[in-house]
């Protein structure tokens, strides 16, 4: 079976989230399994040519854009997973992926529609044979649209929601800058509200369409979490499923990780404090307390407002506080300013790999307010290393952490969406944290939970299987 995986972002080339990270290890996992997967995504400026030891294969691809012609250069990597990197300087040499702190690119419809375009020709012209095309997230999700559309290919396609609410939105003369033609400019087609809306593409012409995980798959066919495509998902329930993503167990172990202070396993658990303790000095915080760290986008979703709200509180508690990411412009601000104002709280406004691996070997508690949250990779993340949840039931958070307060339980959940609900079930942590024994056995218990990549792998095979043989 030969699959191409298409993915606007790929660790280790270019990440800004948990996509890149999926985009890495569910294609290594498949090829593990016997699939022939080869990986498409753009060629950006931050990704390092002669680091990766990129090839120009010599092929290139002309495609109309706005009445203009751009060239995409196609560039090359063998591995296990054989990746591909489509090179045109005019859309990808830029700073940053998708926009600036100040807001997205304004030609996104054209850098994404453009390299949709470009994947499906070659596809056309042969250069790729795949049985099937797995596209991810809005940025790819014309690929589907353009093979059945526009070239008349059979090609099997499946779509993959990672966040459903950025869909490429765009004004209607995208179909015109894009030559998609006017008569896919319809209620049933890519028509939304006025607009052109690439994710509705991909789910209404894809021959399946899934989430990364059970829970999310119902939610996002409800008014809450729909973002104004749960009709369309609704109507499209019988080609939707609900895959759990993985972890790559290669990447995140404590054992092995050469970012972090100290290795340790379960068995000598022990070891975790020392990260603890070097990485408290390191950022200047004090010992002889829990320590909760936050890891991820500075975004309305993963519940900043939350925390926000309740850094009042947290600064007169006895506990430690770390954060670390970056995002919207008024976070951003607002996390820099709190490193002066509280001795237990600091912050690192920054992108930073290295610091993200010591900070779940350290931490006791993760923080996961997340107002949804399709999947979530921190929070399985964090349990590899032994380090606790505290997070919102929902999505796949609520697929992969249980309360303590249930049979076999071993994270602390809240369900409201509020200030006063993250600091009370924070108060819940630091009441566990007070029962070291019962803490110490859940840190062990939790390392030894099953969040690798093999198992969300096979249901993947599973469902490319059915395409394949036409039972969805």
């Amino acid at each position: 079976m030969r699959v191409l995986f298409c993915s606007s972002e790929v660790y280790p080339f270019a990440k800004t989230g948990g996509l890149a990270d999926v985009s890495y290890s569910l294609p290594k996992a498949l090829s593990q399994l016997g699939v022939k997967v080869q990986e498409v995504m753009p060629l950006y400026k931050c990704i390092d040519r002669k680091k990766f030891k990129l090839k120009f294969t010599g092929k290139s691809i002309r495609v109309l854009l706005g009445g203009e012609y751009y060239e995409f250069k196609v560039w090359e990597l063998k591995d296990s997973v054989h990746y591909y990197f489509l090179e045109n300087d005019n859309f990808y040499n830029r700073e940053y992926l998708y926009g600036t702190p100040k807001g997205d690119y304004p030609d996104n419809d054209l850098r994404f529609g453009g390299f949709c375009w470009a994947v499906a020709k070659l596809i056309e012209e042969g250069f790729f044979k795949p049985d099937i095309v797995h596209t991810n997230d809005w940025q790819t999700a014309l690929i589907p649209v353009i093979l059945k559309e526009k070239l008349s290919l059979s090609t099997k396609t499946i779509q993959t929601i990672h966040n459903l609410a950025y869909q490429g939105i765009f004004p209607k003369e995208t179909i015109e800058r894009l030559n998609l033609g006017w008569e896919l400019f319809h209620m049933e087609a890519l028509e939304f509200w006025g607009k052109v809306n690439f994710l509705k593409g991909g789910i209404v012409f894809s021959d399946a369409v899934n989430t990364v995980s059970p829970t999310y798959a119902k939610e996002i066919m409800t008014s809450e979490f729909g973002f104004g495509l749960n009709g369309v998902l609704k109507k499209y329930s019988y080609k939707l499923f609900g895959i759990l993503n993985g972890i790559d167990y290669d990447v995140w172990n404590p054992e092995t990780d050469p970012f972090i202070y100290a290795n340790y396993s379960d068995t000598n658990i022990e070891r975790k404090e020392i990260n603890k303790e070097k990485l408290l000095r390191e950022v200047g915080l004090e010992k002889d307390k829990p320590l909760f760290i936050f890891i991820g986008r500075f975004a309305k979703q993963k519940g900043i407002d939350l925390i926000e709200s309740a850094i009042g509180e947290f600064k007169k508690m006895h506990a430690n506080f770390l954060i670390l990411g970056f995002g919207d412009e008024k976070y951003n601000n607002f996390f820099k300013a709190v490193n002066n104002q509280a001795s237990n709280i600091r912050a690192r406004v920054e992108f930073n790999e290295k610091l993200s691996h010591r900070m779940y070997a350290a931490g006791d508690f993760l923080l996961m307010p997340s107002l949804f949250e399709p999947c979530g990779l921190n929070q399985m993340i964090a349990m590899r290393y032994g380090t606790l949840v505290v997070g919102r039931k929902t999505g796949g958070i609520a697929d992969t952490v249980k309360d303590v307060k249930e049979e076999g339980g071993y994270g602390i959940l809240f369900e409201e969406p509020s200030p006063s609900a993250l600091i009370y079930a924070v108060r819940r942590a630091l009441e566990l944290y007070g029962n070291l024994g019962k803490f110490k056995n859940l840190q062990k218990f939790v390392m030894n939970l099953d969040f690798s990549w093999s198992r969300s792998a096979t249901q993947y095979l599973r469902l490319y299987e059915n395409l394949l043989e036409g039972v969805i």
